[in-house]
């Protein structure tokens, strides 16, 4: 199943990249939950759920930046319900026009051939270990 979740969690990220949010969304469940760090600049404290909450997730970083681009470095599955996919993120700043790249780390739980919950983390070692894969 590893590799049936790698390829629907790498079809989310080309329909993000290519604008197609409502192909991004055909991949998430509808009852998702969506975890971000509360370190984030103007990310929720609280979870997101639904589609509501992956419009909300979405928003968070490309209305932040010009030129927001975001690059899949890596992607690693175990062999249960768990993909993870290191990612740079880079973009000039709105208002500072300031340009910023920085990695962040997702954890994808799947479940019925869907995006169950998406975690983002700051540490890839975090979210290894969260996903179960650390050594």
């Amino acid at each position: 199943m590893s590799q049936e979740n790698v390829e629907i969690v790498r079809h989310a990220f080309d329909a993000f990249g290519r604008g197609d949010i409502e192909g991004l969304l055909r991949v998430c469940d509808e009852k998702i939950v969506i975890t971000q760090p509360a370190e984030l600049l103007d990310a929720p404290s609280t979870k997101m759920y639904g589609h509501t909450g992956v419009l909300e997730a979405l928003a968070i970083w490309p209305e932040q930046w010009d030129d927001y681009r975001i690059e899949t470095l890596e992607i690693l599955a175990d062999p249960g319900d768990h993909v993870v996919v290191a990612t740079r993120q880079s973009g000039r700043g709105r208002q500072s026009g300031v340009k910023v790249e920085m990695d962040f780390t997702f954890v994808f739980t799947m479940r019925d051939e869907k995006i169950n919950e998406w975690r983002l983390f700051l540490h890839e070692a975090e979210a290894l270990e969260a996903a179960g894969l650390s050594e």
